[in-house]
């Protein structure tokens, strides 16, 4: 199993992921190991782990070359510009990867690392260097006042805000208390006052019965039956006993809020952000960039080529 990739997410995800890192990984262990460690046996033939090093890099050395390139260029440049990646907006990225990839836990998450020839440290610091060159190629891109009110124009739909109601409840076990409940306040006894004094709900009965505000699909989420009964409501409205799991509620209105649309001064910076991403460049674009003014020198001849395709990603 291959983990899914994202904009945000390069060559060290997916199967490319066992081309680009097993280089690496094995590089690392021949060097810590020595050439002459045998890693297998067929027979009375050895497999020594040098054979094993040239033949990973064969495979995957300018690939393996090149994603360490492009990472050093993106870090230098972050620096330079003091652009950071937050331990929360790692833990963030790394939270919708998995739940794409349907993990649940960190042994689950570490074995399919381990598939795609990874440490979980390897990961974190691909999607801190991913979160940096987004945040390089966003600062690229410069945003005007037109493009910001177009877009708020043309996605309007996006800012609006549904109808919103605050809503209290009184919650009794029988419908005969649910009636008492009623009568008392119909009689002109405040509904926080009855709440606090016969509601069984402990959650809100210190409350005054305050549920909280809620749109109409939030609240058919949790309660349907009152959320029925509550958006048929008027403001300041008390509804008669309404039949729920338990017992039976009264259902006050408290406030209505109506649909609206946010202002621009509102949102005016999430549409800058929402501008910048979608006019920034790709990281592969931004590393070339960055690359044809960086001092690199390949040492190698046999990895020459690995610059000119780093600076001419279009040509590759």
């Amino acid at each position: 199993m291959a983990l899914k990739k994202e904009r945000w997410i390069s060559g060290f995800v997916g199967a490319a992921a066992g081309a680009l890192v097993v280089g690496g990984v094995w590089f690392g262990t021949y060097a810590a190991h020595g050439g002459g460690s045998v890693v297998a046996m067929v027979g009375k033939t050895p497999i020594t782990r040098q054979e094993l090093a040239q033949q990973s890099e064969a495979y995957a050395g300018s690939a393996m070359l090149e994603e360490l390139i492009a990472n050093a260029l993106i870090e230098q440049a972050a620096a330079k510009q003091h652009v950071t990646a937050t331990n929360a907006e790692i833990n963030q990225q790394l939270t919708a990867i998995e739940m794409q990839n349907g993990i649940t836990s960190d042994a689950q998450l570490n074995s399919l690392l381990a598939q795609n020839h990874m440490t979980k440290v390897q990961f974190l610091n691909q999607i801190r260097d991913n979160i940096l060159a987004s945040k390089l190629a966003e600062a690229q891109v410069q945003v005007t006042d037109k493009q910001i009110a177009s877009y708020y124009k043309q996605n309007a739909s996006m800012f609006t805000v549904p109808e919103t109601r605050k809503i209290a409840i009184i919650a009794v076990k029988t419908e005969a208390d649910a009636e008492k409940a009623l009568a008392e306040i119909q009689s002109g006894t405040p509904f926080a006052s009855v709440a606090k004094s016969v509601s069984i709900d402990a959650a809100t009965r210190s409350k005054g019965g305050l549920l909280g505000t809620f749109s109409l699909d939030e609240l058919k989420a949790g309660d349907p039956a009152i959320a029925s009964t509550a958006f048929a409501l008027k403001a300041g409205g008390v509804s008669d006993p309404v039949k729920v799991q338990g017992g039976y509620d009264i259902v006050q209105c408290q406030a209505i809020t109506p649909q609206h649309v946010e202002p621009l001064s509102a949102v005016r910076s999430q549409i800058i952000q929402a501008i910048k991403q979608q006019n920034a460049e790709s990281e592969t674009k931004l590393v070339a960039q960055l690359a044809k003014s960086a001092d690199i020198r390949i040492l190698d001849p046999s990895y020459e080529a690995v610059l000119t395709a780093i600076k001419n990603p279009t040509s590759t």
